[in-house]
């Protein structure tokens, strides 16, 4: 069993519906962090990840334990005795803390709403097609580079300016968008690549 501990909503319904069926083999189970209060999904204190995710760790069945957060939208906490806000660093902290070879963290280095920018062709299909002429200069000012984007703007803002406030719903248009895409297309940005190689590569 593979289980994949998911910020939110959005998170969980991309493994269900994009992830699960590409790897109809491997058994993948999706589960939201619980934050204060036994709410599901958002920020939440490192230690409290580091013992929700020992707790899933005790389960014998377990072959991995995977993650889907945003950087942008973690805890400060998270970064206590890190010099810089390096993934690298965090990663080699949340090894250190925990010590066991089936957690393997995984992060969206950049907001999910990226997808909507892989091709704005096929998000017009969702969002509009009135909305590809901009989506596209977005994406041209980028070096039409999706990740690129995250630098001097962050995409949600971007899709908020384009779409208007009520425009984009990111649970809703944000996997309709994803299922119009390819696992190719979607494997052109980094933080899809790196979960679709380490799924790929599960014996």
């Amino acid at each position: 069993m593979i289980i994949v501990l998911c910020e939110g909503q959005t998170e969980e319904r991309f493994i269900k519906e994009i992830i699960i069926p590409a790897f109809s083999h491997l058994y993948i189970v999706p589960k939201i962090i619980m934050t204060k209060g036994g709410k599901k999904g958002g920020s939440v204190h490192y230690e409290d990840f580091l013992k929700q995710a020992k707790q899933i760790l005790h389960n014998t069945q377990l072959t991995l334990l995977l993650t889907m957060f945003d950087l942008a939208g973690i805890s400060p906490s998270w970064w206590d005795g890190i010099k810089s806000n390096c993934p690298k660093q965090l990663n080699g902290k949340l090894k250190k803390d925990i010590e066991d070879s089936r957690f393997y963290p995984l992060w969206m280095i950049y907001e999910f709403e990226i997808v909507a920018f892989i091709a704005p062709k096929k998000t017009g299909e969702v969002v509009g097609s009135q909305h590809i002429s901009a989506l596209e200069k977005v994406l041209k000012n980028n070096q039409h580079n999706p990740e690129a984007i995250n630098h001097n703007n962050y995409p949600s803002k971007h899709l908020s300016q384009i779409c208007g406030k009520h425009g984009y719903q990111k649970i809703m248009d944000g996997i309709s968008i994803a299922k119009k895409l390819s696992l190719e297309q979607l494997k052109t940005t980094k933080s899809f690549a790196r979960l679709f190689d380490k799924l790929a590569n599960v014996n």
